[in-house]
């Protein structure tokens, strides 16, 4: 009979998907193990202990049987360690905090510890569960940290941010950098100054920084499709399309103390 151990780790929920008449498999994203597959048998009975543990995005304290020749395990305990439940409240909250884990359970390679992310990932949904002012900074931000922790940081350096002095300028897709219109990086994206100078900061800045960031709706628009192109040109097909539009489908203007002109 295989050993199987007994795991007790933090982890965040990426999807759920219902199995059979009673159960669920869930994807979980763990302090421990990385992205791990585990079998969640009578969860959703009425009266399943695991409650309201398994929605994608609740921060778990889990309990599960490990046994390496399994591709599913089987999960024995989950409690909140924090369920984040006001950004279920909203629209926009909900739907970058759906796009988050998307990301994350795409790009993360199953049972590859990285805590790092993992650290990433509980300050950025911490942070949106408890912010109610320009949560969609929050997108950008993740993305480019999440790229730079996994070994494609973006090239910023911010003598060639300020030498963008004209209306325009470019983002190169091979290195993340931004440069100035005459320039001529590999594979050059055309660009506005303001959109630039608003992805520098959501490349470089600390997260409180960019949560003081203001971006003008058409900006904010035109800085996530930079950043989906930067991280679809490094991660080819593993970068997630099926939910990118929804954003900008829903997002008004903000206000701010900080410009991306500014910044």
């Amino acid at each position: 009979m295989a050993q199987r151990d007994i795991i007790r780790t933090k982890a965040v929920v990426l999807r759920s998907l219902d199995y059979g008449e009673t159960s669920q498999i869930v994807t979980l994203f763990t302090r421990e193990k990385g992205k791990i597959g585990v079998m969640a048998k009578g969860a959703r009975r009425p009266k399943s202990s695991f409650g309201a543990t398994l929605q994608p995005m609740a921060y778990t304290q889990v309990v599960f049987y490990y046994k390496p020749t399994r591709t599913l395990q089987t999960l024995s305990e989950s409690s909140h360690v924090d369920s984040f439940h006001r950004l279920r409240r909203g629209l926009k909250t909900i739907t970058i905090g759906l796009r988050i884990v998307e990301l994350v359970d795409a790009l993360m390679e199953e049972e590859e510890p990285q805590p790092k992310v993992f650290r990433l990932l509980v300050r950025v949904l911490r942070r949106l569960n408890a912010t109610d002012a320009r949560t969609a900074n929050l997108w950008p931000y993740a993305q480019l940290r999440l790229a730079a922790l996994l070994g494609v940081a973006p090239s910023v350096e911010r003598a060639s941010v300020e030498a963008v002095t004209g209306a325009n300028g470019l983002l190169s897709l091979a290195d993340g950098g931004v440069y100035p219109a005459n320039a001529t990086p590999e594979r050059p994206r055309r660009a506005t100054r303001d959109a630039l100078r608003a992805y520098a900061v959501c490349a470089r800045a600390d997260l409180d920084t960019v949560m003081r960031l203001e971006m003008a709706p058409d900006v904010r628009r035109e800085v996530e499709t930079l950043v989906r192109d930067f991280l679809r040109y490094q991660f080819d097909d593993a970068y997630p399309d099926r939910s990118q539009s929804v954003i900008a489908q829903i997002e008004g203007p903000s206000t701010s103390s900080t410009s991306a002109a500014e910044a």
